[in-house]
């Protein structure tokens, strides 16, 4: 297995690092490396393939508690991976336990439930297409309504000379001489009879007689696709949306894989998002937290009035409620948080400072509970 990085290092986290600051650590990577940022940079297509794999195991709790075991050995076609290694190799226990003990384990690793979720596939089941991964992204204001996206996705596609066929004549597939068809081939070390894809017809058990010179024998060529993603409302920065059958098509034409879509929600000017809830910094006058006020303020579906109690004081929070983004897992809506930031003036007319001076000669100290409390514990000392 090749040398990787420690996914935690290449996010940036520690190893006991929430599943939001994982979020939080791909969600500012992705939006620094992603491809359409860095038009032709290799070094950052690389980074943000790095970064994505990264978080597809730390944000999987199972994947994240096989990695933190093994490390990358629990992954991949060298790796500890339960998945691969049963799907890849039988081994015939009847010859040693008899048929009973072959069907009750044969069972167990058909079972639902049993290590990864899903059950044991057999050779037929495995055959599809392989899957496609890429990554789009949406403003907050797209995220917040949802929003339909046209994508130009590269896939592999049936040859339209041979039909998919991979021979010339569409017709001469011949059975494999060194599987007699069958895709596989078997071998024996000691007790055990194992059975391994066939390196010739690659577990097909057919070869092209005469190939296709246009896909050269494989059935299938690379075409460009124009594909729509429907958006829900609500999405997070760093959700994948699945696309079922929209991937690769399958070299002998059973079935496509899926396009997985990554969706990166950019940064707004004016709104914090934290979950469905998104926060603002809302700068009113001294006076207006004096006095009270309305004013309006923005939100993602358009202007709303705000009302400023009197007395308000810098750093208050107000909230607007289900003024925020869809709930991602759930009903209803978030809220928006508007932060008072009181401003003081930085330069006044001869007038206002007049009058200025003149509250200060008549301003009552008790108007001001916190310089009370500060004047009074001074005093002790």
């Amino acid at each position: 297995m090749e040398n990787k990085k420690d996914y935690y290092e290449i996010l940036g986290v520690s190893k006991n690092a929430s599943t939001d600051e994982l979020k939080k650590a791909y969600r500012d990577l992705a939006l620094k490396f992603h491809p359409d940022r860095n038009q032709g940079n290799k070094e950052a297509e690389e980074k943000f393939k790095e970064i994505t794999e990264a978080y597809e195991v730390l944000s999987d709790p199972e994947k994240r508690k096989t990695y933190d075991m093994y490390g990358h050995a629990g992954f991949g076609p060298t790796g500890f991976d339960w998945r691969q290694d049963f799907g890849r190799v039988r081994t015939d226990f009847s010859d040693i336990f008899g048929d009973d003990v072959l069907n009750f384990i044969n069972q167990m690793f058909s079972d639902e439930d049993m290590f990864t979720g899903r059950g044991y596939q057999t050779k037929q089941t495995q055959q599809r297409g392989t899957d496609i991964e890429t990554s789009i992204s949406i403003h907050l204001n797209e995220a917040a309504t949802g929003v339909e996206k046209y994508i130009n996705i590269s896939r592999m596609e049936p040859c339209n000379v041979c039909d998919g066929t991979g021979s010339r004549s569409k017709s001469g597939n011949i059975a494999c001489p060194q599987c007699n068809g069958s895709g596989q081939i078997q071998y024996r070390q000691g007790f055990f009879t194992f059975l391994q894809t066939c390196p010739k017809c690659r577990g097909t058990g057919k070869i092209i007689k005469d190939p296709c010179t246009n896909c050269r024998g494989i059935g299938l060529i690379r075409g460009m696709h124009k594909i729509v993603v429907k958006i829900p409302a609500g999405i997070e920065s760093g959700m994948t949306l699945r696309l079922k059958g929209q991937g690769n098509a399958d070299p002998h034409g059973i079935t496509n894989g899926d396009l997985y879509v990554t969706v990166l929600v950019e940064g707004h000017e004016l709104f914090e998002r934290k979950n469905s809830d998104i926060y603002i910094e809302v700068p009113i006058s001294v006076v207006s937290a004096i006095l009270g006020a309305e004013i309006e303020v923005p939100t993602l579906s358009g202007k709303v009035k705000l009302k400023i109690p009197p007395g308000t004081q810098n750093g208050t929070v107000l909230r607007l409620k289900g003024l925020g983004l869809p709930k991602t897992y759930g009903f209803g809506k978030g809220n928006l948080y508007a932060v008072i930031k009181v401003e003081i003036p930085r330069g006044i007319s001869r007038e206002e400072k007049q009058i200025l001076e003149e509250w200060q000669r008549r301003e009552n100290p008790r108007s001001y509970p916190e310089v009370q409390k500060f004047i009074e514990k001074t005093e002790k000392i």
